[in-house]
């Protein structure tokens, strides 16, 4: 099973040594071979890096991501010609028209509310549940209604009560979220790097600052797997606990939990690579829906 790497301390040094990372710290050596590296997420301080560590990555196709000190990324290191046809694929998304990717934005936006809307059935929450299921059923093409944020607003709320935002940055259950977020958009920009895509084209994000639109699109109806895991781990160890090496662990199995995708169980990580090669084939007219990998609530209590 890949192996996801986090950097949270400080005095680390980074380089390679035959086809591995060697990774120090405090007189101590730890050698991972890159084939075995899912992604790297750095949040420490004074972490050295030799620049064979970046051109290993970039071969080996390991997203690098560097945070804050909330764990919000604030950048990503990321390989962008991975693929044979990668060229081709640009182009395709390119040429992709704004009817056909407001269209691929409702299809992420109806699957996203329904698995918000599953997770709190799970929770027994069915009232919040149902009504998410309503609001599923009237996003329209490219939701010029804005039902995702609407819908994200009443499910935290469903969650957390009325006090809590996502947009406190001091709040713990924010820290554990944005934690899990990042190990959840590395594994997709894995994914859409392996299949040829370009990141920055996405189907509803776009800014000029933004260089992984596509990643912020692709990850939306996966959010509430690891909000499942949050969940569990707030009910475990209490609200306002701050984030653990424990917590980190249990996040950093994401990529690897079983998930189901096309009726055959596999590894979240390669369910994503053939979602994403699904929606290229959506893109380009090769197919009218888009499917995604169903998963299950199973850390949540």
């Amino acid at each position: 099973m890949w192996r996801v790497l986090d950097l949270g301390g400080d005095n680390y040094y980074l380089h390679s040594e035959r086809n591995s990372l060697v990774v120090e710290r405090d007189g101590k050596e730890t050698k991972i071979p890159y084939q075995d590296i899912h992604s790297i997420t750095c949040h420490g301080n004074g972490i050295l890096y030799s620049d064979s560590v970046f051109k290993a990555c970039l071969k080996h196709n390991i997203p690098m991501i560097f945070c804050d000190e909330q764990h919000v990324p604030t950048g990503m290191l990321l390989a962008l010609y991975q693929h044979k046809d990668s060229a081709q694929r640009h182009e395709i998304q390119l040429l992709a028209s704004l009817p056909r990717k407001k269209r691929a934005w409702k299809f992420i936006v109806v699957q996203k509310l329904l698995c918000q809307s599953g997770f709190l059935e799970y929770l027994e929450l069915t009232n919040y549940a149902n009504q998410l299921k309503m609001f599923s059923q009237r996003v329209q093409s490219g939701d010029p209604s804005n039902t995702e944020a609407q819908g994200a607003r009443l499910y935290f709320t469903a969650l957390y009560g009325h006090g809590f935002y996502r947009s406190d940055r001091e709040n713990e259950i924010n820290a554990k979220l944005n934690y899990g977020y990042t190990i959840l958009r590395s594994a997709v920009a894995r994914a859409i790097i392996t299949a040829g895509l370009h990141p920055s084209y996405g189907v509803y994000h776009s800014s000029r600052i933004n260089p992984y639109s596509l990643v912020d699109d692709l990850m939306e109806p996966f959010r509430p797997l690891v909000d499942s895991v949050v969940h569990y781990l707030c009910s475990r160890y209490g609200i306002d606990s701050e984030l653990t090496t424990q917590d980190k662990k249990e996040l950093m199995r994401i990529p690897g939990i079983e998930v189901e995708y096309k009726n055959q169980k596999m590894e979240f990580s390669y369910a994503l690579h053939l979602y994403v090669l699904d929606y290229l084939a959506y893109v380009s007219r090769e197919k009218e829906t888009i499917q995604f990998p169903r998963y299950s609530y199973a850390w949540a209590v």
